[in-house]
Parts: structure tokens; sequence; C-alpha cells
């Protein structure tokens, strides 16, 4: 199926399959698909999410677009490796807690949060402004909170005081 053009080659383990379009004559797997379908989530769950200034990027504490994606993922066994998938870089980085589908985007903040000094353009208090802000734009709630605080470390809980973002979880 490779030979004959019917089945294409993306990376190791991963294939699919080309349609032609009318501007070229095969059609290319967006890596950026690849990389979210087996680190991120698939059609059912969700077992990762970006960090880092991939995140802080996206959430606007920075403006920065970063030549390598970080990601949480519970994929991965390892503390953290680089992988390259297409030719997009990608550091992969165990969760300290699992994840699932009710707790990601909030281990995502919470590792936002953690990070938050290190990639924001903003001042402290802006940063904690808009981090403060998207904590109640998502609504998340303190049962959720309670079920992951074994993954929170003693300076990511400080600034969810000092930030007042602890405050911004609903009952």
């Amino acid at each position: 199926m490779l030979k004959s053009g019917d089945l294409a080659r993306f990376d190791t383990g991963i294939y699919y399959l080309p349609k032609a379009s009318r501007l070229l004559k095969k059609s290319y797997l967006d890596p950026m698909k690849v990389i979210i379908r087996k680190y991120i989530q698939s059609t059912t769950e969700i077992y990762g999410y970006f960090a880092g200034a991939t995140f802080a990027n996206q959430i606007g504490l920075t403006t920065q677009m970063p030549a390598m994606l970080e990601i949480i993922t519970s994929k991965e066994s390892t503390k953290g490796r680089t992988v390259t998938v297409g030719s997009q870089a990608i550091r992969l980085k165990r969760p300290a807690t699992t994840i699932t589908s009710e707790n990601a985007a909030l281990l995502q903040l919470l590792d936002a949060v953690s990070q938050a000094e290190k990639y924001s353009e903003l001042s402290a208090l802006e940063t904690g402004n808009l981090l403060r802000n998207y904590a109640k734009q998502q609504n998340y709630s303190k049962e959720l909170l309670s079920s992951v605080l074994s993954g929170i470390t003693g300076p990511t809980a400080k600034k969810l005081i000092e930030w007042g973002i602890i405050y911004e979880f609903t009952s």
C-alpha cells in the first residue's frame, strides 16, 4: 500500500491516507494534529496538555512562540525527554498526578501558576490578575482542586493564595 501511494508514512508507526487536492498532487498530515492525538487527547479521552511557554503564549502571559513545545502527558513515564514529531521538537514530561478529562485544564493552570514568573512578560500584579481572571472564566470547583492537591507544590500553593486565584474556585 505504501508503494502504490494508497497509504503514506508520516513518522515511525504513524500512517495516513493521502488525499489529492487541486493544488498539490498529494496531501500532507499536519504535525500538530499528530502531536495532539499522540500526547494530548484522543476522540474519547484527555491524557495531556500544553505547558511552559506554549501555554503561557496561549493565555497571554508572553508573546514569545517557543521553538520547542512542552507537553505534560500521562503517556510519558520518564521525568522528561525530547522527541521530534515531523519537524517539531517536543519536550515531554510526566505529570505529578494522573491526567483525566476532568482535571486536565486545572492541572494546566496549576502548571502555568508554578512557571508564571519564568515565562511572563508582565509585572507580578498583571500576571496574577491574568491568571485569576483565567481561573474565574474556567469556573473550577473546590472539589476538583482538592482532587489534585497531591500534585501541588508549596510555592505553587503560595502563589495561588498571594495572587487570589484560590478565591476564584466555586463551591
